[in-house]
């Protein structure tokens, strides 16, 4: 797929008319909806306790080496780990569609998080850059926003019911050129610090 034009754009040193390190992407809309769930028995209020969110490294290229004349090269992803949504519960609770329907309100309504059964491994799709004119060893990398949280559900009995929720949404993509590390650039964003030091690295 040819890379589109970025959504979420990050400072980059530029050299040389190349940019040390290209990062983009789309927070919104990550999953489709889901078809309509069965009804749950546990129909009380749901407290959110503790919700965090990082944008989190999935998947890298191997390393290209490109000269001047190189023009398009496809960069395919290897995976780095996958995130799969989940959601637990002490007991009978909300369903898990109805907890995460109260997550995405929770986040804001431009937000909808990927339900049980959408992979991150959705994101992993190959990337087209074009290196024309530009020389050096270059990686892509792919990323999602990750998810975790707990919450307290109110299910009409004396004992309440806490659980908790992994998932992801959206989607970022990164060009990093090796021998120009983004940390020392104006990026200190993990997720790209990750993927450069995994790519392009010294070994021990």
């Amino acid at each position: 797929m040819r890379r589109a034009v970025p959504v979420v754009v990050l400072a980059c040193a530029v050299a040389g008319g190349v940019s040390g390190c290209r990062v983009g992407g789309d927070d919104t809309r990550a999953a489709a909806q889901v078809t309509k769930p069965a009804a749950s028995v546990c129909t009380g209020a749901i407290r959110w306790g503790r919700v965090s969110e990082e944008r989190t490294l999935v998947a890298v290229s191997r390393v290209v080496t490109v000269g001047k004349d190189s023009g398009e090269v496809r960069l395919s992803p290897l995976r780095v780990r996958e995130l799969v949504p989940r959601v637990e519960t002490s007991g009978p609770g909300p369903s898990a569609e109805r907890v995460l329907a109260s997550l995405d309100k929770r986040l804001g309504d431009a937000f909808e998080v990927a339900r049980p059964g959408r992979s991150s491994a959705t994101v992993e799709r190959p990337d087209v850059a074009d290196f024309l004119g530009s020389s050096g060893r270059f990686v892509s990398a792919w990323g999602v926003r990750a998810v975790e949280a707990t919450f307290t559900a109110d299910c009409g009995t004396a004992t309440p019911v806490y659980g908790s929720v992994s998932t992801w949404y959206g989607n970022s993509g990164a060009s990093l050129r090796c021998g120009r590390d983004p940390a020392e650039h104006g990026n200190k964003e993990r997720w790209v610090t990750e993927a450069y030091t995994l790519a392009c690295g010294d070994g021990s």
